[in-house]
């Protein structure tokens, strides 16, 4: 395999239930679709890109967990060209989580560099990938940091509810507690609004916005690029397959074109938009 510019990003937001391994999961289909190699990084203890993508937890002999401890000083693990399995899926690979990922931080005393773990854990295999995605749980600690360490870019997917547009202030916060602390810096936003639901006839007929319209409308003043996913029972039944919508069916449908546009959206972009370095005004 001849030596790529691979481009890693991160499926993050600090307030759970909002689609984030929905919305990796399904990118990277349609990204894996048009013959990028890619790599999907189950970052999260809970494992559902894993399940996700067809792959069983119970059964792995290695997973991300092993590729962490071998970061950790006094602890033996396993680099993560052992841990990357291939899926049923052409040209998509899965980096598999378990539960025990979720302790990691507490071995990590004697450990330098905290948050630059999961950089040098990738960095042997950056080349080999268009995209490396990161699945990245619900917190605020270790696991986040060290996502937006590996990446110069992040998707975003947020509910239409006002706690998740909160949780998106609150994350721009900690991406600029990074650029102050390490001098890393966050070059692309992409804002994924999913589960939203249209209009009723009878709420067209009142000047009153429901509430995914009414988040959607604010979330268009922004600079960054924001795509609308609309809620659909196909993300259910592909994900009792183990496939992303892309390999689940033909058909066209709504939330496919979405999740496709948003794959397109992440081939080219070329021009950052940057976090400002003054401090956030919230």
């Amino acid at each position: 395999m001849g030596k790529k510019e691979g481009k890693s990003v991160a499926f993050a937001n600090v307030k759970g239930g909002t689609g984030k391994t929905t919305t990796c999961v399904n990118v990277a289909g349609y990204l894996a679709k048009r013959g990028n190699q890619v790599l999907v990084v189950d970052f999260d203890p809970q494992g559902n890109a894993t399940s996700g993508l067809g792959i069983d937890g119970r059964c792995l002999q290695y997973s991300m967990y092993d590729a962490f401890l071998s970061q950790c000083q006094g602890y033996s693990g396993v680099p993560i060209t052992k841990v990357i399995l291939e899926t049923d899926i052409e040209n998509l690979h899965i980096a598999p989580s378990v539960l025990n990922l979720g302790v990691a931080p507490m071995l990590l005393q004697d450990t330098k560099d905290k948050t630059g773990i999961l950089q040098r854990i990738l960095e042997p295999v950056q080349r080999f990938y268009d995209y490396i995605l990161i699945d990245v749980p619900s917190d605020a600690g270790l696991f986040l940091f060290n996502s937006l360490r590996a990446t110069e870019q992040i998707v975003v997917p947020i509910d239409p509810g006002i706690f998740s547009w909160e949780s998106l202030e609150h994350l721009k916060a900690y991406c600029y507690d990074l650029v102050q602390n390490k001098g890393h810096r966050i070059k692309d936003w992409t804002i994924v609004l999913n589960k939203t639901v249209s209009q009723t006839s009878q709420s067209r007929k009142s000047s009153q916005l429901n509430p995914s319209d009414e988040i959607e409308s604010s979330l268009q003043e922004r600079s960054d690029p924001v795509f609308v996913v609309p809620y659909s029972v196909l993300v259910y039944r592909s994900q009792q397959e183990g496939l992303p919508i892309s390999h689940y069916t033909n058909k066209a449908s709504k939330i496919g074109k979405a999740y496709a546009a948003i794959a397109t959206h992440l081939t080219r972009v070329s021009n950052f938009t940057e976090i400002p370095d003054k401090e956030p005004s919230f």
